[in-house]
């Protein structure tokens, strides 16, 4: 779909730009997944990183799995996750539509969407734990996003520490998933306090009001969720952008699992969402509605918080750049007292010297007209005065030669005894 290919190409512009400024090879398609594991791994950049929070039963696993394209992430209204979620994605567009590979230790391992659920049922049915859950996988249709799923923020897991722990990145997207009937007491909600505490600014934060379809005939729920959209809600609200879905109906795990028509099938049913959503919300505008608003959303805070941290980066550029001229002024200085370093200081004196001397002689420039002078005419008129004739006379020569020759001690040495 067009909303996630776009995502997908915001994603990969930001990983090539995180890349760069790592000083790090930015390779093509079929190597990406390597250079993405290996960028992670020296300097992750977060950019790209969505953080779900809600109250236990909010529907922040299913929309997860919305941008995923696969339910994978276990749902249900007694709070499924019950511990974080990590999943790094990465794109190959040679997989089918339905098929998922799961990254282990390098290797690859074919998986379903229902055999990742159940083993991750099955992990979490263990009971309420701090350690994350981490699956890197790959799919033809995910943005190279990473998703994290936290523990319902009104469990008593989610302490200051592990909160801070996820959410404190400075870039990280926070999506706070609030249920529509709870709009009407959004200003109370833990999740929201959380992203503002975070986030004063609504940078980078993306709410999402959920499960719609239950706040039918609810003219109180109803007229809330239309403040929100409009901008019109509570002042702590008005600075985030808002968008409205409704429940698991219209998922993904409601769409056929035929991998021809996989893609299109989710299409038809994100179409259907807004169609519905726009007979629940008749004054509000479509670009808040549905799963491919959200999409829509995502991408445009991604790049709305690039723009608003490229003075930053270039800044911060900038100041790594003197650090680099001021350590080599200091690397020069102490190079200088070994003696291999005063032999490479005077041989770039002497180049130095080289080509500003032949700057001057060539172009006149100083006093080089001088030292033209001298070896044009000085030069030479000194070298005619010298006596070379009475030296190199063949009599002095004769003269030399003998006194020379003459001077033999040992031989008078030997007369004398």
């Amino acid at each position: 779909m067009e909303a996630i290919e776009e995502l997908n190409e915001l994603s990969d512009s930001i990983r090539q730009a995180s890349a760069v400024l790592a000083d790090e090879e930015v390779d093509d398609d079929n190597n990406s997944n390597k250079s993405s594991s290996s960028s992670s791994s020296k300097r992750p950049s977060t950019f790209l990183n969505v953080i779900a929070l809600g109250n236990v039963g909010s529907g922040k696993s299913a929309i997860l799995n919305s941008v995923i394209g696969h339910p994978v992430l276990p749902t249900g209204g007694n709070g499924a996750t019950r511990a974080p979620i990590s999943i790094d994605l990465s794109r190959d567009s040679a997989l089918s539509g339905q098929s998922i590979t799961l990254l282990i230790d390098n290797k690859t391992q074919e998986v379903s969407a229902s055999a990742l659920r159940h083993s991750l049922q099955n992990r979490l049915s263990q009971g309420m734990s701090r350690d994350e859950i981490y699956l890197k996988l790959r799919t033809s249709t995910a943005p190279p996003l990473k998703l994290i799923d936290l523990p319902g923020s009104d469990q008593r897991i989610m302490d200051d520490a592990l909160i801070s722990k996820y959410v404190q990145h400075s870039d990280a997207i926070l999506l706070v998933v609030v249920p529509a009937t709870m709009a009407p007491e959004i200003s109370s909600y833990r999740a929201l306090r959380i992203a503002k505490e975070y986030d004063a600014e609504g940078t980078r934060t993306v709410g999402v009001i959920s499960k719609m379809d239950q706040a039918e005939g609810d003219a109180k729920a109803l007229a809330a969720v239309q403040a929100l959209l409009l901008n019109q809600g509570p002042p702590k609200t008005s600075d985030i952008p808002w968008v409205a879905v409704i429940g698991q109906s219209v998922s993904i795990s409601s769409a056929p699992s035929a991998s021809a028509a996989s893609e299109s099938s989710l299409e038809t049913a994100w179409l259907a969402e807004i169609e519905t959503l726009k007979k629940l919300l008749t004054g509000a505008p479509q670009e808040k509605l549905g799963r491919i608003a959200l999409v829509d959303t995502l991408a445009g805070q991604m790049r709305n918080r690039m723009r608003l941290r490229l003075p930053n980066i270039l800044s911060g550029l900038q100041g790594k750049s003197q650090m680099v001229q001021d350590e080599l002024v200091k690397l020069g200085e102490q190079l200088v007292g070994s003696t291999e370093g005063t032999k490479a200081l005077a041989l770039q004196l002497c180049r130095e010297f080289e080509e500003k001397f032949l700057q001057h002689i060539m172009g006149g420039e100083g006093s080089g007209w001088k030292v033209v002078a001298s070896f044009e005419g000085n030069f030479p008129n000194r070298i005619k005065q010298l006596p070379l004739d009475k030296h190199f006379d063949i009599n002095n020569v004769k003269r030399i030669v003998l006194e020379a020759d003459g001077y033999q001690p040992y031989l008078y040495h030997q007369r004398k005894v």
